[in-house]
């Protein structure tokens, strides 16, 4: 099996890249949703949110109240508190999927969607120590890094919220979560594999096509030398 990591900032399309890599038949886990999912009434992360923040946190019908916890995060600059209470949890449920698929295909190719692949300080169990290197290094074979243009990105991510919020203030939330990312440069310079998506869907998939053969061959070979 070929663990790899699928990264890329905001507005970068690497949810377009997953949905291709999928169609290809890759194993796919989408670290928002995982999120999503560990935040429901009763999961480990609702329980942990709730007790740090209060009842501040969880709506009238006792689901996590979202917005709320958004700006906690962002207008009270809380954000690392929430990652060190939510991220463990996502990757340790992603590494324990990801041991499943490898389980069922010893030739998979499992790989795990996230925006903060880089810039996280944690592993399944915690944080990890400056001094004790990159915690993704341990969890993935390759990275693949999904990069644009800023601006281009910033129109993607507008047009995404358009309708729902106003135009400034879909762009200073891109603003907002860019700059809590690492720039598409830095990220690319750690990348095993770099896919531009500067121009159509078609092109897009068309490149993530033929990088799919590589990692599905890679995924096959390590498979024929373990046996």
């Amino acid at each position: 099996m070929l663990r790899v990591g699928l990264t890329g900032g905001v507005g970068s399309g690497k949810s377009a890249a997953a949905a291709i890599f999928r169609d290809l038949g890759a194993q796919i886990s989408q670290s928002d949703e995982v999120g999503r999912a560990l935040m429901e009434p009763g999961e480990a992360a609702f329980e942990s949110i709730q007790r740090h923040f209060g009842p501040s946190v969880v709506s009238g019908d006792g689901s996590l109240n979202r917005a709320a916890l958004a700006r906690i995060a962002f207008d009270e600059g809380r954000v690392d508190e929430i990652n060190a209470m939510v991220h463990p949890l996502v990757i340790a449920a992603q590494d324990a999927w990801a041991d499943r698929v490898g389980e069922n295909d010893s030739a998979a190719v499992a790989i795990v969607e996230s925006a903060l692949i880089f810039e996280t300080r944690f592993n399944g169990r915690g944080p990890v120590a400056e001094g004790d290197g990159a915690p993704w290094r341990t969890r993935f074979d390759r990275i693949v890094v999904v990069t644009a243009p800023l601006e281009v990105r910033r129109q993607r991510y507008i047009a995404r919220l358009a309708g729902s919020v106003p135009h400034e203030v879909a762009s200073a939330d891109f603003d907002r979560r860019a700059a809590a990312q690492w720039p598409d440069e830095r990220k690319a310079a750690l990348a095993d594999f770099v896919l531009v998506n500067d121009g159509s869907l078609q092109h897009l998939q068309d490149e993530a096509t033929r990088l799919y053969a590589l990692l599905r061959q890679e995924a096959a070979d390590r498979n024929a030398e373990a046996m």
